[in-house]
């Protein structure tokens, strides 16, 4: 007779929707996933990237024994010898260069509180290098945090008391799906949903308007909205009056362009600006959901600024039905002290988007040694080659995955780590105001074990063993100790998820910003660069994919040939038809892709999905430059010039 049970848990993974799910299975194998029905985001229903997780957790690719390169070629070792020789391998690079010669890189490959503990034990080791910034979400937040004092957003479903909602550079038909049916019924009531993107995105289908502005040039659109909103007498003056800071020099700014400029800057017609500006300004309560696509240039912050200022003009801030809504920090709701900066007698940072240049400068000492969990920053960080370059100059790699990916090919020793669905942990949401637990539905499969199980294994080795001794749950409790006085409890939690009490449904409803004057602060000036070249003059747009989440693919996934959607004029110039074949090349290198031609795609764009990995030919990051944002440590991944060639 079959044995079947129910586990509710909680997916890590790096998306704003952090679902709950109904894990079923029988005779101790997976058999399927669901939404867990009484979460109110997730709704009993899951992304594509959920349900087919099963597929990935079965992969006959999966590595489920310590491995350790010899000559070239790699070995299964037990447990006791790989962290054995990397405990002695740390011994003696400390002794030898001290603690700031080993470099932690942390990715977001989880998001679970649990994750924390992996920077105690570096902490505990005296401080390392720390790989510091954003591959994703820096310049957004640093721009949110100069106007407001912090980065928060709005309960998602206060979207439901919008009468406008612009969604502006967000695709959350494949990057956030449980956004969609907030939309759907928010339009249901009556509610206007406008999408702002250069592509016309799944989103589309179910907006009441596009508009496609040029790639990176979102705040001259903010910018003319601003300048009809003011113009038109639709801002809110007592808002301006009693609440913001640096009108008068936000005043100028938006002043010194014509409309004809901005509208040339930012691809968008006079006409389309006017009505979307009187939409926007006319129609209050009104919400912007920004999306990461905005900040993906040297600029990023400042587009962000620039829309927020749209909040700000049109009193759209601090009410029901507003805001300027981009995320929060998931680890909002825990007890952060668990990383134990206290012991950390050294710190040295290099920001993630300069990460290969920034290895190759060190000196004094050196990075010797490297510990890479989470993250796959061979396939993820811009200009891959020069990441590849200064992990081949760095004596021992040390890397915690599930795969073999492009990072795991690097490394010295590949330990194999659990999923979350094998492991204990709690997370929060970037997004929404629930928390959750994480809970194994079965035990790990092969020799894996979790990052937390590997840290805490390996300080024993090192002699600071009492310093991470104790459970997963030990340690949840710790984490989670803020939230007892809102009556949320580990044991409430293995019941169901929780809304925060308290965490707010509308942000800065008190009007109180953190900012050095407690008001709003507007941005005060604005300037771009150009993206396209002569020789290179189409943009690139990495974009995310609704099959897989980052570099988070099985091998298979890489046979067939990535999909390159352009418009049909721009593959019309290159002479290239319909699903032919054809090379996208940058200054930094290229790779081959099947064409397909897409009339919802701008003209001069190529959009391909990014995540593929660069050991079958096929990384994005072969083309994309080394750059990092103004504010905010942010890769800039669409500031990537590309052509076509025939082949």
């Amino acid at each position: 007779m079959s044995e079947r049970r129910t586990v509710l848990t909680t997916c890590t993974r790096d998306c704003p929707d952090a679902c709950g799910i109904n894990v079923y299975v029988t005779n101790d194998r997976l058999v399927g996933l669901t939404g867990a029905k009484d979460h109110e985001i997730t709704k009993h229903f899951l992304c594509r990237k959920a349900l087919n997780y099963i597929q990935r957790f079965y992969s006959k690719d999966r590595i489920l024994e310590p491995l350790i390169k010899v000559d070239g070629n790699w070995r299964e070792i037990s447990w006791e010898t790989a962290l054995s020789a990397i405990a002695g391998r740390l011994v003696q690079t400390i002794d030898q260069y001290g603690s700031l010669s080993v470099l932690h890189y942390q990715g977001s490959g989880s998001l679970g509180a649990l994750k924390m503990l992996n920077k105690r034990f570096f902490n505990l080791l005296g401080g390392v290098t720390e790989a510091s910034g954003s591959l994703c979400g820096g310049a957004g937040i640093a721009g949110q945090t100069m106007d407001f004092g912090y980065r928060t957003c709005h309960d998602p479903l206060d979207l439901l008391n919008s009468r406008l909602i612009v969604v502006w550079g967000r695709n959350p038909s494949e990057t956030n799906m449980h956004l969609t049916h907030i939309l759907k019924e928010a339009r249901s009531g009556g509610a206007r949903v406008i999408l702002i993107d250069p592509v016309a995105t799944d989103t589309a289908r179910f907006c009441d308007m596009h508009i496609s502005p040029k790639p990176g040039m979102d705040g001259y659109l903010a910018l003319g909205m601003a300048k009809i909103i003011i113009e038109s007498d639709l801002a809110d003056k007592s808002f301006i009056d009693n609440h913001t800071a640096n009108f008068a020099e936000y005043r100028s700014l938006v002043d010194s362009f014509d409309m004809e400029t901005l509208s040339d800057k930012c691809g968008v017609s006079i006409e389309n600006i006017t009505g979307l500006a009187t939409l926007y300004g006319g129609k209050k309560p009104a919400a912007i959901v920004c999306g990461w696509g905005l900040q993906r240039y040297a600029w990023g912050a400042e587009t962000f600024r620039l829309i927020d200022a749209l909040g700000a003009i049109t009193g759209n801030i601090g009410i029901p039905g507003g805001g300027i809504n981009h995320g929060h920090d998931e680890l909002d709701y825990f007890d952060e002290s668990v990383k134990g900066k206290e012991f950390a007698r050294h710190s040295r940072k290099i920001p993630k988007p300069l990460l290969g240049k920034a290895i190759a400068e060190l000196d004094d000492p050196p990075i010797k040694m490297a510990f890479i969990n989470g993250g796959n920053p061979l396939n993820q960080s811009p200009n891959i080659t020069s990441v590849a370059e200064a992990l081949k100059n760095i004596d021992f790699v040390v890397v915690l995955e599930q795969f073999m990916t492009d990072t795991a090919e690097s490394a010295d020793v590949v330990l194999p780590v659990t999923t979350f669905l094998e492991e204990h942990d709690v997370i929060g949401s970037y997004w929404h105001n629930l928390v959750g637990l994480v809970n194994p539905a079965i035990e790990p499969v092969g020799n894996t074990r979790s990052d937390f199980e590997i840290y805490r294994d390996l300080a024993h080795f090192l002699g600071f063993g009492d310093e991470m001794a104790g459970t997963p749950e030990s340690w949840i409790r710790k984490i989670i100790k803020p939230l007892k006085k809102s009556g949320i409890t580990y044991e409430s939690l293995l019941e169901s998820h929780k809304r925060v009490p308290g965490a707010p449904m509308v942000a800065f409803e008190d009007r109180l910003f953190k900012t050095e004057s407690g008001k709003f602060n507007f941005i005060t000036g604005f300037s771009t660069s150009e993206i396209q070249s002569t020789d290179y003059p189409l943009v690139l747009l990495s974009t995310h994919s609704r099959s897989w989440i980052h570099s988070q693919l099985i091998p298979d996934e890489n046979k067939s040939l990535p999909v390159a959607k352009v418009n049909p004029a721009t593959a019309a110039t290159y002479g290239i038809e319909d699903t032919e074949t054809a090379r996208v090349a940058s200054a930094h290198g290229e790779l081959t892709a099947i064409i397909k031609l897409d009339e919802g795609i701008r003209e001069s764009v190529v959009r391909i999905d990014q995540g593929r990995w660069a050991k079958f030919g096929q990384s994005l990051n072969q083309l994309t430059p080394a750059l990092m944002s103004n504010e905010g440590q942010n890769a800039c991944y669409y500031q990537t010039a590309v052509k076509l060639e025939k082949i």
